[in-house]
């Protein structure tokens, strides 16, 4: 079925469901996982005035090394073969880094988080997802954790 999953990593709860999601497809499916964190010079807050904060190369280079310690860690309990790596998207759009390392690893599923903003805060933000799915011809696997998508009890 599926022999190379791209996930993308950040430090968010959406991004650690998705890589929960495609380790266990890769342990199922017997798939290599490549695991990428794509940082660029700063981020948006998350305050309802969506600023941008720019940040120093080393502080986005400590973010992803944080961000990679945990799935790097799950990946050899598991035994699911593959690898973590940081990209710097300094000149391009997380959803081109994204669509460019899925056609160099040749892999047959991205799988990604999604924060579900709505409204003005999705206009300003924009969708790295939604993007990401419109940019490539490969399959993606949205995952979204949010207090709308949690089954309540």
């Amino acid at each position: 079925m599926y022999q190379r999953i791209l996930v993308a990593l950040d430090d968010s709860p959406s991004a650690q469901r998705a890589f929960a999601e495609a380790l266990q497809l890769a342990k199922l499916t017997g798939a290599t996982l490549e695991a990428c964190c794509v940082v660029g010079h700063g981020k948006w807050s998350d305050t309802a005035d969506a600023v941008f904060v720019p940040e120093p190369a080393t502080a986005a280079q400590d973010f992803a090394s944080r961000a990679l310690d945990s799935p790097r860690e799950q990946m050899r309990e598991a035994q699911v073969p593959g690898s973590v790596r940081v990209i710097d998207a300094y000149a391009e759009s997380v959803s081109a880094v994204l669509v460019r390392v899925a056609d160099e690893i040749d892999a047959d599923l991205i799988v990604m988080g999604t924060h579900g903003r709505h409204g003005v805060q999705r206009f300003l933000l924009g969708s790295v997802a939604e993007s990401l799915v419109r940019a490539t011809d490969k399959p993606v696997l949205i995952v979204r954790h949010d207090s709308a998508a949690q089954p309540q009890p």
